[in-house]
């Protein structure tokens, strides 16, 4: 059975307005910029956990670093649809539109 790829149901409708408002050479800049600073925050993350003694000590810094990580992470991820929409529905993106 061949499954085949929706437009309207497989993307997140955050990816779709991402991939109208920006052009290619945009979300891959921006793609590329996100996975250093979640690289950044991950690290960031992993130190407020090593600087914990008990499960009490350092919970607000360690729920922030993981509030990060994790908002970098899904935007990364709808980052990366939106440049997948442009791979297989380039006239749903903004130079889709243009032209």
């Amino acid at each position: 059975m061949e499954s085949e790829l929706n437009y309207e149901t497989w993307y997140p409708d955050w990816s779709k307005q991402l991939a109208l408002q920006y052009t290619k050479a945009e979300l891959i800049d921006e793609f590329e910029k996100v996975g250093g600073a979640l690289r950044a925050s991950t690290a960031s993350h992993l130190r407020a956990i090593e600087k914990s003694t008990s499960m009490q000590g350092n919970s607000q810094h360690r729920a922030q670093a993981r509030n990060v990580v994790a908002s970098q992470g899904e935007y990364k991820i709808n980052l990366g649809c939106a440049l997948d929409i442009y791979k297989n529905f380039p006239e749903h993106t903004k130079e889709g539109k243009r032209g």
